[in-house]
């Protein structure tokens, strides 16, 4: 048995694996680039091929990308001439980060930065594809928020964003209505399928007033949005809102501005009783029938999130060193603050890691935006398969089965343990 044969029955579709390694090979240039790779890169490899449909029909095209695996993420060197050039640079990253991911040695919170790092990359990309060397136009920021924002953005995900502008001294209504023809010009081109696959999907709701509000205010406009506002649920979108394009300076103003709407230095009654509305609404959304869903189940990453997020606009005020995006640096800052004890804290890491990449394992067959774990066998199977590397005689689905217990158990524990809002307050 050679080198290759071993490393195939460790994927996830050995059969497939081998089949698509098969096709490959009777290209030369392929066969050229297997003899450089080592021990590592082909794993990387063989592991795409047993479980990656779309990133397989990607190498077909080009098979030179393998030598890449193993590399970290690395921004395209030059302004890409063409949406489709940044299409291609998209998709030769990602089958880097998936390669990395299958392989599974290093920390996962790497794989989660340089996602987010690309989509930064590209939305820059974007702006500057549509207005030259003004990126963005001047004065106009665009912040990423949600996962993008936290610097933990999932494999096949829309891209929360809102779009801010500096205060204008004239022609205001004829700058606002040209600005609004360039991000709509921007989610086209952003959205937009050809042969070579699109960029993102962007979703513009999070903005003031959601679908029915303008796509850009000033930042005046929108903090006093925001002051007047009593919707719990916005202070939560803003705790991982961060300027990511075009006048980055305009974006951090208007984060600084919106620190008292976030955090609170003291909690009303109607505080208490807008967090326990978004606690119910979770429980409802727990109890709805169909596959368990990673992202909002019982036992999911919402649990997680939601316990740390409201950890965090409670205690922030007190505690400057909680105002950062990323929801495990949050956790680490709870843990130095006393505020979650040692063993609970790395529990609550290990879970949210575990099921942040089964998300993305569930999106990384066929990019497709899924969180829901399947209920057949062999589909579970394969995905187990990818999770927890084992031999093709090895019992991964009852392996999965267990971890994924205990890591919905943890995430279930901090839902429970979220209000009385009187045990959150220091």
């Amino acid at each position: 048995m050679t080198e290759i044969d071993a490393q195939i029955r460790f994927t996830a579709d050995p059969e497939a694996a081998q089949r698509r390694f098969d096709e490959l090979n009777e290209d030369s240039d392929f066969r050229n680039c297997i003899d450089k790779l080592n021990t590592v890169q082909r794993q990387g490899l063989l592991g795409v091929l047993g479980y990656s449909d779309f990133l397989s029909n990607y190498l077909r095209r080009f098979p030179e990308s393998v030598l890449e695996i193993g590399e970290a993420y690395s921004v395209n060197p030059r302004p890409a001439a063409s949406a489709d050039e940044m299409r291609r640079h998209k998709y030769r990253e990602l089958f880097k980060l998936t390669a990395r991911d299958l392989v599974n040695q290093e920390p996962y919170e790497s794989i989660l930065r340089d996602t987010s790092l690309l989509a930064d990359e590209i939305v820059r990309g974007a702006c500057s594809m549509l207005s030259g060397s003004r990126s963005g136009s001047p004065g106009i920021c665009i912040l990423g928020m949600g996962k993008l924002g936290a610097m933990e953005l999932n494999y096949s995900s829309d891209i929360d964003l809102i779009f801010v502008c500096e205060e204008l001294e004239k022609d205001e209504n004829e700058v606002i209505e040209n600005l609004v023809r360039t991000i709509r010009k921007f989610t086209r081109l952003m959205e937009e399928i050809t042969g070579e696959g699109f960029l993102y999907r962007v979703d513009l709701r999070l903005r003031p007033w959601g679908r029915s509000g303008p796509l850009i205010l000033t930042i005046d406009d929108t903090e006093n949005y925001y002051s007047a506002s009593t919707e719990a649920w916005e202070r939560f979108i803003w705790l991982r809102a961060r300027a990511i394009a075009g006048q980055v300076e305009v974006g951090n103003e208007l984060l600084r501005r919106l620190e008292p709407f976030v955090y609170r230095k003291f909690l009303s009654n109607d505080d208490l009783d807008r967090f326990l509305d978004i606690k119910s609404e979770m429980q409802m959304h727990h109890k709805k029938s169909g596959n368990w869903n990673v992202k909002q189940g019982s036992g999911g990453i919402r649990d997680i999130e939601f316990f740390i997020q409201l950890l965090q606009i409670v205690n922030a005020c007190d505690h400057s060193d909680l105002k950062t995006t990323t929801t495990l640096d949050v956790l680490q800052k709870l843990r130095e603050n006393g505020f979650v004890e040692d063993k609970e804290t790395e529990q609550i890491r290990e879970s949210y890691l575990f099921l942040r990449r089964l998300e993305n394992h569930l999106q990384m067959i066929d990019e497709r935006q899924t969180h829901q774990l399947p209920e057949e066998k062999e589909r579970r199977r394969l995905i187990a398969r990818s999770m927890i590397p084992v031999s093709d005689t090895e019992d991964a689905l009852g392996l999965f089965e267990e971890k994924l217990a205990l890591h919905q158990a943890v995430a279930r524990n901090c839902f429970e343990r979220i209000l009385p809002a009187s045990h959150l307050v220091t």
